[in-house]
């Protein structure tokens, strides 16, 4: 930061450069922690004397987004895709094809911007449903959005505690239990005979599906690797079975 004296001297685009910098920073490093977000932005705000307007003391998190691009307004920006969260332009108001009755259960996913990637792809491959368990974030998690760019908001979550019992209640919905792991014995995804209905299991980055899930699978696939790598990005790969699937349906 400038020494104070020289700050206040600036012009007031200038000043809205610096403090759209250092909103954008704090946004993306403490995710959805907004407490600590607004503590760290008020002590930048006090330092530099910012009128009431300015401040975020009595406001939600949105209005912290929408703080962000006050400044990039102010400061003659563009519009900045890694922190916005709202709805993009040329989205559709309305899908052009109803939901297949198929949804996918995310467990154990640690990197927000994977989780968010996937919810992107229930939506663009037409799928119906995100469930969420383990230690993968939170629905209202920044990178998580920014990531989603906007579909959180209209594709259905749901967290549970458990990835049994939401196993367990996809198949008394009589929907089939599909496992996306790598693996030589593993059915191609591109050659998949896809049934009425199924939950896809997606596990974590480094250690796939745990053991106990891929016992409850009835389907297994994968996508097969023709280079040097055993295994994909989790979120590249869940797209790709969306394809596929859809494709076939």
């Amino acid at each position: 930061m400038y020494p104070k004296h020289k700050f206040l001297a600036m012009s007031e685009i200038a000043k809205a450069k610096r403090f759209s910098e250092i909103l954008r920073v704090i946004i993306l490093q403490l995710g959805n922690d907004f407490q600590k977000a607004k503590q760290e932005y008020e002590l930048y705000a006090d330092w530099a004397e910012l009128p009431i307007e300015k401040r975020i003391i009595g406001k939600n998190q949105a209005q912290l987004i929408d703080l962000y691009k006050t400044f990039r307004s102010e400061a003659g920006l563009g519009f900045e895709r890694d922190v916005y969260l709202e709805q993009e332009p040329g989205d559709r108001e309305t899908a052009i094809n109803p939901p297949l009755p198929y949804s996918v259960l995310v467990h154990n996913l640690r990197s927000a911007f994977n989780v968010g990637s996937i919810i992107r792809s229930v939506d663009c491959f037409g799928l119906e449903k995100v469930n969420l368990s383990g230690y993968s974030p939170e629905i209202d998690h920044v990178t998580l959005k920014s990531a989603a760019r906007g579909a959180e908001g209209w594709i259905p979550t749901e967290r549970w505690d458990s990835p049994m019992d939401c196993i367990e209640h996809y198949k008394s919905l009589n929907y089939e239990i599909i496992a996306l792991e790598t693996g030589d014995q593993i059915a191609n995804v591109a050659d998949v005979s896809w049934p009425e209905k199924g939950l896809i299991l997606v596990g974590n980055e480094e250690l796939g599906i745990a053991p106990e899930l891929m016992e409850q699978a009835t389907l297994k696939v994968t996508i097969p690797m023709v280079g040097r790598k055993a295994s994909m990005n989790v979120a590249g790969a869940f797209a790709i079975t969306a394809f596929c699937l859809r494709n076939k349906r």
